[in-house]
């Protein structure tokens, strides 16, 4: 092919790209591409496949662009890809339902630990305030009280874990979480905090079977946090990505005309 030239003094130089440097970087730009694409691919952390909108990262790895996900469900996989927790926090993740959009999650205080009612001593909610998913209303609130200074609750409904945490505790379900509006809470001089877990009314009332609650988790669901349409994306022979530059769902589209390209919620 001809080239524009210019010169200066005795050389000669050519003001287009030479074509070993142009497949070059065609080449890299391709190989870029295909590893945002592996980056993408669903992976097996512990008994569950993360996959979009979730998307596995690293604390040292930067995000590609486009992103696998909304940041929001970027998760790291650890101890030898068998437990996930969410980017940069203390929530783990147990499992997935993709179907429901929802997950189970637990806090790292009460993994590996028998004693989760002794641990309990904290605010949940303050862990899960700037967070882009919502608490099911399937879950129910396990109440602790502390401090209660010869004011504590009687009834069989009421646990005294004081003998297993060596501090007087007492727990007890307080019906359906609410974020806003805390459950019913005893009269008397007590502290206290609740935390969401998965149960019912029938759950056995002790102070082991309520530790085991707190290590089985509660539900946290994401429908309409920002993951798009992904099903309309892959039926239009897409792959869902999220672009970071847009802050919004974008769709991959690797087939002609728009090959490799982001082109809006579908390639159509």
């Amino acid at each position: 092919p001809s080239f524009p030239v210019t010169k200066s003094g005795s050389s000669i130089q050519t003001a287009a790209m030479h074509p070993t440097s142009l497949l070059f970087t065609l080449a890299s730009l391709f190989l870029f591409h295909q590893r945002v694409h592996a980056e993408c691919e669903p992976m097996a952390c512990g008994n569950f496949t993360i996959k979009y909108p979730f998307w596995l990262g690293a604390p040292s790895r930067p995000a590609p662009e486009p992103s696998c996900g909304h940041p929001a469900f970027e998760l790291w996989c650890s101890g030898s890809n068998t437990s996930a927790s969410m980017r940069g926090s203390a929530i783990q993740v147990l499992s997935i339902d993709y179907g429901a959009s929802s997950f189970v999650a637990s806090h790292s205080r009460f993994s590996g630990s028998e004693d989760g009612v002794c641990r309990a001593d904290f605010n949940m909610s303050s862990s899960l305030a700037l967070s882009s998913f919502k608490l099911s209303p399937s879950n129910m609130a396990l109440c602790l009280l502390f401090n209660c200074n010869g004011t504590e609750p009687r009834g069989p409904a009421y646990v005294n874990a004081t003998r297993s945490c060596g501090i007087p505790i007492y727990a007890y379900l307080g019906g359906r979480y609410d974020w806003v509006t805390p459950p019913a809470i005893p009269t008397g001089s007590c502290t206290y905090t609740y935390l969401p877990v998965l149960a019912s009314e029938a759950a056995i009332s002790t102070a082991a079977n309520y530790s085991r609650l707190l290590k089985d988790g509660f539900i946290l669901d994401w429908a309409g946090t920002g993951s798009g349409d992904c099903h309309a994306c892959v039926a239009s022979g897409g792959e869902c990505r999220y672009s970071s530059s847009t802050a919004e769902f974008a769709c991959l589209c690797r087939s002609a005309p728009a090959g490799g390209m982001l082109h809006g919620p579908t390639c159509a």
